[in-house]
């Protein structure tokens, strides 16, 4: 008797440890899982920019006037337009390519008081008028701009090129387009633009 009531203590002492290390194994999975979730929730990407500066202006060929359009000619299909005007000169003093005459288009002016790189951004020519789009950025007064063929879209689509040009505080540079047009006819389309500046 008295043995079997020993076995039956010594069974809720085996069920009662049981029990605990049940509620240990419990608790470490519980903690476990926690630990996961918290992982999950308490990690956040970082994004980050800087934007280049506005301060460079685009003004005229020998006027100190901002330019608002720059209009390239009618062309036949594939043409190759190289003699666009802005609306402050007029389409009687357009850009002219020479070995020792050339003239640019427009000027870009650097209104900051930093030094800044050039980078030239446009949109998409619409309705496919243009195959692609070349500039020059060189010094002001530079007359021997022959050729236009630093690649600014390769295909009429939007652009961003760091011209890896500097322009130094309060001076000028002389900038240079053409334009090829697209293979179909009767097509007219808009694109614009921008100037920025990186220190």
């Amino acid at each position: 008797m008295a043995t079997r009531a020993r076995k039956e203590s010594k069974m809720k002492k085996i069920i009662k440890k049981s029990a605990v290390l049940a509620m240990i194994l419990a608790l470490a999975v519980t903690s476990v899982s926690q630990m996961t979730v918290l992982a999950a929730s308490n990690d956040s990407n970082q994004v980050a920019s800087t934007s280049k500066a506005t301060s460079i202006k685009v003004r005229g060929k020998t006027a100190a006037t901002e330019v608002t359009t720059i209009t390239f000619p009618e062309g036949a299909p594939s043409a190759v337009i190289s003699a666009p005007y802005n609306d402050v000169e007029g389409s009687g003093d357009p850009q002219v390519l020479s070995d020792t005459a050339s003239e640019p288009v427009v000027r870009l002016y650097n209104d900051s008081g930093g030094i800044l790189t050039t980078w030239l951004e446009i949109t998409t020519w619409t309705d496919g008028v243009a195959a692609s789009e070349d500039y020059e950025l060189v010094a002001t007064g530079t007359a021997t701009v022959a050729a236009v063929d630093d690649v600014l879209s390769a295909d009429g689509n939007a652009a961003s090129v760091n011209t890896a040009v500097t322009i130094d505080a309060a001076t000028y540079k002389d900038l240079y387009l053409k334009l090829t047009l697209s293979a179909s006819a009767g097509k007219s389309g808009t694109s614009t633009l921008t100037v920025l500046g990186e220190s």
